[in-house]
């Protein structure tokens, strides 16, 4: 990169094809994808001092974006959903039917029936609103297997015979 900044940034330009795809990817929506992408941009701006000239630049690129994702799940774990007032209030019922109690009793009783990391994967899944490659990636566990785990109703499904 003896070029400067100038060649720096055209190159980095090049690359913005295969960051969002990375970025989509990993957030699993165009949208955050590319918030995503315009973060790790920023980012990687900022710390071109940091480049070291010769490198390639992509991989650098795309650990700037895998750290930006981290640093949005852990932020999204502390913080939690963000709900307004008033859809949370119009969310909000007096009492729970009993019913809906005993429904939820039976989702209670098939999750504890669960592996301990098919029932992270399904909490992640159900709970934390993860996309299947934000839960593969923080888990260290195969895409695929997410999937599976998130699809398989059979293994949700309650004991009637009784």
């Amino acid at each position: 990169m003896a070029g400067g900044a100038d060649t720096f940034v055209e190159e980095m330009q090049a690359e913005i094809p295969h960051l969002r795809r990375f970025a989509k990817a990993m957030t699993g929506s165009r949208d955050a994808g590319d918030d995503l992408m315009q973060t790790a941009l920023e980012r990687a701006l900022r710390s071109r001092s940091q480049f070291k000239d010769g490198a390639v630049l992509r991989p650098w690129l795309f650990a700037i974006v895998r750290n930006a994702f981290l640093d949005e799940c852990r932020k999204f774990g502390r913080q939690g959903r963000q709900v307004s007032l008033e859809d949370w209030y119009e969310g909000v019922s007096l009492a729970p039917s009993q019913e809906q109690c005993l429904e939820l009793d039976e989702v209670v009783r098939a999750m504890e029936k669960l592996r301990p990391e098919e029932r992270t994967t399904l909490q992640l899944s159900a709970f934390g609103g993860l996309s299947h490659a934000q839960i593969a990636f923080q888990t260290g566990v195969a895409i695929g297997t997410v999937k599976a785990a998130c699809h398989a109703p059979e293994s949700l499904s309650a004991d009637t015979s009784h």
